[in-house]
């Protein structure tokens, strides 16, 4: 395989998207971060390789299945996966109701987030910010899973350079105090080592919910190593990430114990930025803010095309069809924004943890599991 074919291989289109369904403004922002893994102090470094193996481990079984059943559309998955009698019937509106849930939370959080950077560095208001990038993503999954994918690749790519970057300058400006950090007790009060466990384990739960996004974009794996190529890089990747923006934050808060404060900071990678007193450099994090939002919100609203797009048969015209499905559902996301970042940090994400556990997690890792190995 030559080094440009590599590149072009349908299976980093894949994991883009689900990294791209990941790196919303939770995760770009570090307001994830804070919640989950700062107050845990250093320890907290390594949990997203806990919190990661489990949404890794859903990824695979669901997409590999969803692959191997030509299953994108989420509601034929069910069907596929736990039949058509009552438990399958009731698995139907589970998967509906926790897909809205995410919608209202993740996408939420993407319109949120947007609104608030674009507020404070431009002064816009909150629809000025939010309805061009509602319309950009709209316009992203008008024609499909391949341009969903290509274009999530391409973001990727710039997401990735775009934080090791930010962490490399926060790093080299003497800012952080990484030795204050490592022997400063934990900011959580019930710190300990099966908190902070739980804590990842609840992440990784919530964050499975980016298996729609992935399903729906299953058709353009063709085997099952490719499956397995494309999780890992999602894997490897994401928490790469992962522990570069939560490393980055963890050196400042002997310096600043509110930059993980969401009520007080609810952007905590944009005070860093901001600290660093580089204006440059805030405008690249706007732009990743918004390739963030983009990756985030086109893969919600392609998985949601391609589970309501029988409902909406009516609508003859396909790319129309997208579009009105695409509008309703940033729309919920615009209604989720409404709520502020702490509690869709904070209090939706959480239920959808609880909910991810009983619906994705532990079907993903049985019965899904268990029909993959016997070939069904």
């Amino acid at each position: 395989m030559t080094k440009k074919s590599i590149f072009a291989a349908s299976f980093i289109g894949v994991a883009s998207v689900w990294l791209g369904g990941h790196f919303g403004p939770g995760f770009a922002t570090g307001a994830f971060s804070a919640q989950y893994y700062e107050r845990y102090g250093w320890i907290g470094l390594l949990m997203p390789l806990l919190a990661m193996l489990i949404t890794g481990g859903v990824m695979f079984y669901m997409v590999e299945f969803a692959r191997s059943k030509g299953t994108t559309n989420y509601r034929s998955f069910v069907q596929s996966a736990f039949g058509n009698e009552a438990f399958g019937k009731v698995m139907v509106v589970f998967y509906d109701i926790l897909f809205i849930g995410t919608v209202i939370g993740a996408g939420g959080l993407a319109v949120a987030g947007e609104a608030n950077i674009l507020g404070k560095v431009y002064g816009l208001g909150f629809w000025t910010a939010a309805i061009p990038t509602i319309i950009v993503a709209a316009l992203l999954c008008l024609y499909g899973s391949k341009l969903v994918a290509r274009s999530s690749k391409y973001m990727m790519y710039a997401i990735v350079v775009i934080v090791l970057l930010i962490f490399v300058l926060s790093c080299a400006s003497g800012k952080p105090d990484y030795a204050a950090a490592f022997a400063a007790p934990a900011l959580e009060q019930n710190n300990t080592l099966l908190n902070a466990v739980w804590k990842a384990i609840l992440y990784g739960c919530f964050q499975s919910t980016i298996a729609f996004n992935v399903m729906s974009v299953s058709d353009l794996l063709e085997s099952r190593g490719e499956t397995k190529k494309a999780v890992i890089l999602g894997y490897i990747v994401t928490v790469i990430l992962m522990i570069a923006i939560a490393a980055t934050l963890f050196g400042y808060i002997p310096v600043n114990p509110d930059i993980v404060n969401l009520g007080k900071t609810p952007v905590p990678m944009m005070a860093v930025i901001m600290g660093l007193g580089m204006p440059w450099l805030t405008i690249i994090f706007v732009i990743l803010m918004t390739f963030a939002v983009l990756t985030s919100a086109a893969g919600i609203a392609n998985a949601g095309c391609v589970r309501f797009s029988k409902l909406f048969s009516f609508i003859k015209n396909v790319q129309l069809r997208r579009a009105v499905i695409t509008a309703i559902l940033l729309g919920i996301a615009a209604f989720g924004a409404w709520l502020d970042m702490e509690k869709l940090t904070k209090t939706v994400t959480t239920w959808i943890g609880y909910f991810g556990i009983v619906g994705l997690v532990i079907p993903a890792f049985t019965i899904v599991r268990a029909k993959l190995k016997k070939g069904e």
